[in-house]
């Protein structure tokens, strides 16, 4: 990789449900976690990172918790604004059209588009008030991370399709989109007649081969690498990473992929499509 570094589309601020690790608190706790994900960026070569919050989060108060999550990651982007590059808000469907505020709100406080893991927050990708939420979003010129776990049907792949045509001008990026061959396979095809469409090569389990099939069809300008980092986890590999040098690519893929596309998408650079 080049001395700009690799760019990493996919990490999360704040705790899975489940899983030990720092809850994003307020204080010395940001700091803690901060230096932890620093630590891991540098140990993977990673220049910059896009953020999200965990999807997985407790809102007993409604869309008052989930302000708090979005203010919460916004703060936390301050500490280290050079290395987390992009920040992703979210909205609970769930909350219908009042989320439609939320959506201007983080608009105003710079993020750069909005993220969903639809199994995890109660309604289907393609439910009504995710066109409505998607519409003001595509006015706003925000980006959609949508996770497409493979199996899950409120994130099935032909969900994202139904988006995707509605709104050709807003870009979406396809998350975990190489977790089954049959997932890869519907998400590929869908990229290819939607050209807004990318697709994330994070918790692959499909090796180098996934990539390589991705590459045959859509050319490397279409994928974008991540990582699935939570805050204060230090994994000991990257399945993603690990993928990208298994695929053998040339230098100029490897770099479109591992920075260069993810680069453009979030407006850091003007830099043309490899194909």
């Amino acid at each position: 990789m080049s001395s700009a570094g690799i760019i990493d589309i996919h990490q999360h601020y704040g705790a899975l449900i489940g899983v030990p690790g720092s809850s994003g608190d307020a204080g010395a706790g940001l700091e803690r976690d901060r230096d932890s994900r620093l630590e891991g960026m540098e140990h993977f070569g990673v220049a910059k990172t896009a953020l999200m919050p965990g999807h997985s989060y407790s809102a007993p108060r409604g869309l008052t918790d989930i302000r708090a999550i979005n203010d919460g990651l916004h703060e936390y982007g301050k500490l280290e604004p050079e290395r987390f590059a992009a920040l992703f808000g979210t909205v609970d469907p769930r909350h219908g059209k009042a989320s439609i505020g939320e959506v201007e709100r983080v608009a105003d406080l710079g993020f750069a588009g909005l993220s969903w893991h639809h199994r995890m927050q109660g309604l289907p990708m393609d439910h009504p008030v995710m066109f409505e939420i998607v519409a003001r979003m595509d006015a706003l010129g925000l980006i959609a991370l949508v996770h497409c776990y493979a199996n899950g049907d409120f994130e099935a792949p032909w969900r994202l399709r139904r988006l995707a045509e509605r709104f050709p001008g807003t870009t979406f990026v396809a998350l975990d989109a190489m977790t089954s061959p049959g997932n890869c396979e519907q998400l590929i095809a869908i990229a290819e007649a939607n050209p807004n469409v990318f697709i994330d090569l994070t918790s692959t389990l499909l090796g180098g081969r996934g990539v390589l099939m991705a590459l045959e069809r859509l050319g490397a300008g279409r994928l974008v690498y991540g990582s699935n980092s939570y805050s204060m986890t230090q994994p000991s590999s990257i399945a993603a990473l690990d993928a990208v040098d298994e695929a053998g690519l040339g230098e100029a893929d490897r770099q479109a992929i591992l920075g260069g596309n993810a680069a453009r998408i979030l407006g850091m650079t003007e830099g043309k499509e490899t194909s």
